[in-house]
């Protein structure tokens, strides 16, 4: 009896080892692989596009940081601006920020523009492109506290055509003085209002949007009465959605 149960044990012994020894097959190695290559392709593709949206996000609060700090100088100063949108980017038309928020491109370059008009001829009767003198020492007239970061190589940016958005009190004078369009040009008033009650709105996305409908597209809007907020672009409605 103990013989027998001695053998019962080492052949079971030795069928465990050949068991252990045989491993996978290559049916459930393959399976294994497939099913781990979906989720790493997958991961890979959500991870990306969490980065791209977050550059997006970031970048959407510099220029809403940006409006908001340039409102306010333009309180305390008394100061008017002209803002011309297609100067150097055709309007509705998306393209580097560049070319319509920014003054220095991707290489550090600064750009030569007078898309932004913040200072009065010696005449005083309309606004032109501040120079060193102009200013006097004082800080020059941004759209964006910080240029030329990170997320601003990643984004591109449109603006999109005034809307009026409240009866104006008053009409564009700078504006029509300058001989630009009304419709592809802004004054910013020293109350943080822009002329003629128009609504200004800028789009931000992606560079990678072509590729992922997902990605969202941003927007800060300026109102007429002075209002700044931003939000998620409805393509369907128009409308800056900030809900």
């Amino acid at each position: 009896m103990i013989n027998n149960t001695k053998t019962k044990r080492t052949k079971a012994i030795s069928k465990f080892r050949c068991n252990v020894l045989e491993g996978f097959s290559l049916l459930e190695l393959l399976v294994a692989v497939t099913i781990v290559s979906i989720l790493s392709t997958y991961g890979i593709w959500s991870f990306r596009r969490n980065v791209a949206q977050g550059e997006v996000d970031r970048y959407t609060q510099f220029v809403e940081s940006g409006l908001f700090s340039l409102k306010a100088r333009l309180a305390q100063f008394k100061d008017s601006c002209v803002l011309v949108l297609d100067q150097d980017l055709s309007i509705d038309t998306f393209g580097p920020p560049w070319k319509l928020l920014e003054f220095q491109k991707s290489d550090g370059t600064q750009v030569v523009s007078e898309r932004l008009l913040c200072c009065e001829d010696d005449e005083g009767e309309k606004l032109i492109k501040c120079t060193k003198e102009k200013l006097d020492n004082k800080p020059r007239f941004r759209l964006l506290v910080i240029e030329g970061t990170r997320e601003s190589k990643q984004v591109e940016v449109a603006a999109l055509q005034p809307n009026e958005d409240v009866a104006g009190e008053n009409e564009d004078v700078e504006c029509d003085e300058k001989g630009f369009e009304e419709e592809t040009c802004v004054t910013l008033s020293p109350s943080g209002t822009v002329a003629e009650g128009k609504s200004l709105t800028f789009l931000i996305r992606s560079l990678h949007s072509a590729n992922d409908s997902r990605l969202r597209t941003r927007c800060v809007e300026l109102s007429g009465s002075g209002h700044i907020h931003s939000g998620t672009w409805n393509q369907e409605t128009k409308f800056c959605d900030s809900s």
